[in-house]
């Protein structure tokens, strides 16, 4: 019976992946790359997030039944909702895909694995900052000010804010419709964004090609964190003559189908869009001064 197949056999053939996500969402991105590593065929459903797009799909009673948070991205196995980037991953890691790869392997250091893929994510309830996963987004912030502020009305502003879940982003929504928030909380996450690309440095002295030798869950975090740094003007970081190893990996990274088909693809005339309005052909405002830590870091 296919019940008796499915315990001798368990993997892709028989599992339905329904995955909830956005475009730009960097979350999103790093689940869509572990799938494409995977093999795993999925149906997408793309969810218009409250703070790109009138629609709010993640606000709607229908996502909320899915997410109770209203955030992305969310995966339905066959009929069992898994939550949060690091649990679907984990998840999706334990099923049978067309390749041939484990994502959490139990050869290197679980500590170091543990630990680095905890702080390359955006875990809500971290505050921005903290980690490295938590000081990428800051540097997004001028996108999603401009975004906030050119598609949703006052009253969509006010919408999100007694809607959301998260109350926390439902103030950040309304006061971004107002308010140029991004400069001073970007400020405050430069001496861990350095600190933590030092230490990416020193470990690839060691490890190499990937982070732990063979690609990995932190590998693919740090592709769409490395990723975002460039939406935001900020790639030249991973480029400069202080971080040779950091250079190498990140041209690596760029190399795997994964990054063009789940990240790079998924960009539209939006996307690219919004960041050429916003930074036109110029660099970040936060370049130089970060240039200039990891330069005395150095020294």
């Amino acid at each position: 019976s296919q019940r008796k197949f499915k315990k001798l056999f368990p993997g892709r053939f028989f599992m339905k992946l329904k995955l909830y996500h956005a475009k730009w969402s960097l979350c999103s991105q790093m689940v869509r790359v572990a799938m494409e590593e995977k093999g795993l065929p999925y149906e997408s459903n793309l969810i218009k997030l409250c703070d790109q797009y009138p629609e709010a799909e993640n606000l709607s009673p229908e996502y909320l039944a899915i997410n109770p948070k209203g955030i992305v991205p969310s995966l339905d196995l066959d009929g069992k909702i898994v939550t949060e980037s690091t649990n679907i991953i984990k998840k999706l890691n334990s099923l049978s895909g067309e390749n041939d790869i484990d994502l959490w392997p139990f050869d290197v250091d679980q500590g170091k694995l543990n630990s680095w893929v905890e702080d390359t994510t955006l875990t809500d309830g971290v505050p921005f900052g903290k980690t490295l996963g938590t000081a990428i987004p800051p540097f997004s912030l001028i996108l999603i000010n401009f975004m906030v502020k050119k598609y949703l009305s006052f009253f969509q502003a006010i919408k999100v804010f007694w809607k959301h879940p998260l109350r926390e982003r439902g103030r950040g929504f309304l006061a971004m419709k107002f308010f140029n928030i991004h400069k001073p909380i970007a400020a405050s996450s430069y001496k861990v964004l350095v600190k933590s690309l030092m230490d990416i440095e020193k470990n690839l002295e060691n490890s190499g090609p990937y982070f732990l030798g063979k690609f990995s869950h932190i590998d693919i975090n740090l592709m769409c964190c490395f990723h975002r740094l460039s939406d935001v003007r900020l790639e030249k970081l991973l480029e400069i003559e202080e971080l040779p190893n950091i250079k190498k990996y990140w041209e690596l990274l760029k190399s795997r189908d994964s990054y063009q088909k789940c990240i790079l693809d998924f960009y539209g005339e939006k996307e690219y869009g919004d960041i050429e309005e916003v930074f036109g052909q110029n660099v970040s405002m936060h370049l130089e001064p970060i240039k200039s830590i990891i330069k005395k870091y150095k020294t």
